[in-house]
C-alpha cells in the first residue's frame, strides 16, 4: 500500500524493465538499498524522478510509520521473545502435569 501510494511501484518497475540482472537478485527488490551495486546510479535515477513524482520524498517517512506501526501492534499482540532471524515465537511453558511422564497405563 506504501509502495502505491509514493509511486515506489513505478520505480521498481523502472529498475525492473532496465536491469539486465538475469539471477533473480535485481535493484528492483529493494530500490534504496545501499548494499547492492550502482547505489549511486539509482539515488540519482530516483532523485531525477521525484522532479516528476514529488510523491517519491514521502516513500521514507511513510515506510518509516509503517514498520513503526508492525513493531507497536507485533509488541501488543504477539506474546513471546522473537529470533530476529526468524518468524518463529517462542513461549513459556506454563508449570504443570506434563503429558508422558506419569504412570504407564
Amino acid at each position: 500500500m506504501v509502495e502505491y501510494g509514493t509511486c515506489m511501484c513505478l520505480v521498481k518497475g523502472l529498475f525492473y524493465h532496465c536491469s539486465n540482472d538475469d539471477e533473480g537478485d535485481s535493484c528492483a527488490d529493494h530500490p534504496c538499498s545501499c548494499s547492492q551495486a550502482h547505489c549511486c546510479s539509482r539515488y540519482l535515477c530516483m532523485g531525477t524522478l521525484a522532479l516528476c513524482l514529488p510523491c517519491l520524498l514521502c516513500y521514507p517517512p511513510a515506510h518509516g510509520c509503517l514498520k513503526l506501526g508492525r513493531g507497536c501492534y507485533d509488541r501488543a499482540t504477539r506474546p513471546g521473545c522473537r529470533c530476529k532471524n526468524s518468524n518463529t515465537v517462542y513461549r513459556k511453558l506454563e508449570s504443570g502435569p506434563s503429558r508422558g511422564q506419569g504412570k504407564p497405563s
